[in-house]
């Protein structure tokens, strides 16, 4: 389970797209929309953080 959710959180994602292509941060005008890309980011990056270090302890 710890490696497809690692899988999950590795493939692009937004919450906000324009012409089908997922928005990075840079590219929203809006501050608070920009707020949340940049939270969600910093929150995938410790969960795939803590996901890579428990499944190197797992495989030993």
């Amino acid at each position: 389970m710890l490696r497809r959710r690692l899988e999950f959180l590795s493939a692009p994602a937004s919450f906000f797209h324009e012409s089908g292509r997922p928005l990075r941060a840079a590219e929203v005008p809006d501050r608070y929309r920009r707020g949340m890309l940049v939270m969600a980011r910093a929150q995938s990056k410790a969960e795939r953080d803590w996901l890579t270090s428990e499944l190197a302890e797992l495989e030993g």
